[in-house]
């Protein structure tokens, strides 16, 4: 009998941990270089995670270099929340004249956007080199 199965407050945790928004969400914020601030996402966004989503993609743009992108192909859910945060970080960007690009090419994240009508309004590339190494 393996240890998990022997402790049941084991188990308990682990399965608490695993539905914990910070485990089904993960973002990285780096800089590759001083034109460009990168935010990575893997996993949901969801209701349940558009607040991490929030707080790390809103609270890196006021240090964030002239383009921002945010690479969205290693998410694997995209709902209406993560939308309305997109929104908003264009808009925190086109107020101080920079720019946001996304990486899509999920059909999560290419089908909300064709279907709320916003995909013209992101500057979207369907690669992340293309994404950070067309700074122009």
């Amino acid at each position: 009998m393996s240890a998990g199965l022997a402790n049941p407050t084991y188990v308990l945790n682990a399965a608490r941990n695993a539905d914990h928004p910070a485990e089904r969400l993960k973002i990285s914020v780096t800089a590759p270089s001083d034109l460009v601030t990168l935010c990575a996402l893997a996993g949901e966004v969801d209701h349940y995670t558009v607040e991490v989503f929030r707080r790390r993609v809103i609270g890196s743009l006021g240090t964030a270099a002239p383009l921002v992108v945010l690479d969205l192909s290693k998410v694997t859910f995209f709902g209406v929340a993560g939308l309305h945060v997109l929104v908003d970080a264009r808009s925190v960007l086109t107020q101080t004249g920079r720019r946001l690009r996304l990486v899509t090419g999920t059909r999560c994240v290419d089908r909300l956007l064709q279907l709320s009508d916003d995909l013209g309004r992101f500057e979207t590339r369907t690669s992340l080199a293309d994404a950070v190494l067309d700074v122009a």
